[in-house]
C-alpha cells in the first residue's frame, strides 16, 4: 500500500505543480524564477490528496469513514498551503466558495462510491443466487 501511495503522491505532485503554474500565470506579475518556490509548494496538496487515496483500500473502513478521512487530509493540506501561498484568506468569498465546492465534491464522491459498491454487492448476490440454483439442480 505504501508503494502505491508514493507513486500516486508523485503523480499528484506533478498535477499540483501544473495547477500551480496555471494559477501563477493567471495571477502573478513576478518572474518565473521568483515564483519557483511558490510553484514547487503548490504540488504538495496534490501529492497528499492523490497519495492518501489508498485509504479507500482499507477494507475494514466504511465508505463514509474513508471519504471523510480523505476529505480532512485533502482539505487541511490545500488550506495550509493555500494560506501560506496566499491563494485565499480565511473569511474571503474565495475561501467560502472553495470550501463549499470541496464539500459538494466529497458528497458526490461518497455518493458515487456508495452506488458503485451497492451495484457490486447486488451483482455478487445475483451470482450467488445463480450458483445456488445450479447446485440444487
Amino acid at each position: 500500500m505504501w508503494k502505491k501511495a508514493v507513486l500516486l503522491g508523485a503523480l499528484g505532485y506533478a498535477i499540483g505543480i501544473v495547477i500551480g503554474v496555471v494559477i501563477f500565470l493567471l495571477n502573478s506579475s513576478r518572474s518565473f524564477a521568483e515564483a519557483l518556490p511558490y510553484i514547487l509548494l503548490s504540488g504538495i496538496p496534490g501529492a497528499i490528496a492523490m497519495g492518501s487515496t489508498v485509504i479507500y483500500e482499507i477494507e475494514k473502513w466504511s465508505i463514509s469513514r474513508a471519504t471523510f478521512t480523505h476529505f480532512l487530509i485533502t482539505f487541511s493540506s490545500i488550506y495550509l498551503v493555500g494560506f501560506a501561498l496566499e491563494w485565499f484568506r480565511f473569511g474571503d468569498p474565495v475561501f467560502w466558495l472553495f470550501t463549499a465546492t470541496m464539500i459538494a465534491a466529497y458528497i458526490l464522491i461518497w455518493l458515487i462510491q456508495y452506488l458503485a459498491y451497492k451495484r457490486q454487492v447486488r451483482k455478487m448476490n445475483e451470482d450467488l443466487q445463480k450458483w445456488k440454483t445450479r447446485k440444487t439442480k
